[in-house]
């Protein structure tokens, strides 16, 4: 069996990076334009995204070294657990 708590934090750093990537991309692609002075106040926002995709890792992190459970031995994939991403 899927710890849901792990899976609930594997989601939420997925969506979290992806977040993260968006506000990267939408900072790089006004400075490849020339707009230095928007992609400049578009850093803050990454930062934000950053430090918030971080929290999520950590968070995994923490509890996969709490319990173990990215070890298990169950071979079902989060893809299995297809409403488990809902949560």
């Amino acid at each position: 069996m899927i710890c849901q708590e792990r899976v609930r934090l594997l989601y939420k750093y997925r969506d979290a990076t992806t977040e993260y990537a968006g506000k990267v991309r939408d900072m790089t692609e006004l400075a490849i334009r020339g707009q230095e002075a928007e992609s400049n106040a578009k850093r803050a926002l990454c930062r934000a995204a950053w430090d918030a995709a971080e929290s999520s890792r950590l968070a995994l992190a923490r509890h996969e070294a709490d319990h173990a459970c990215d070890r298990a031995t169950s071979s079902r994939s989060v893809e299995d657990v297809e409403d488990l991403g809902k949560l």
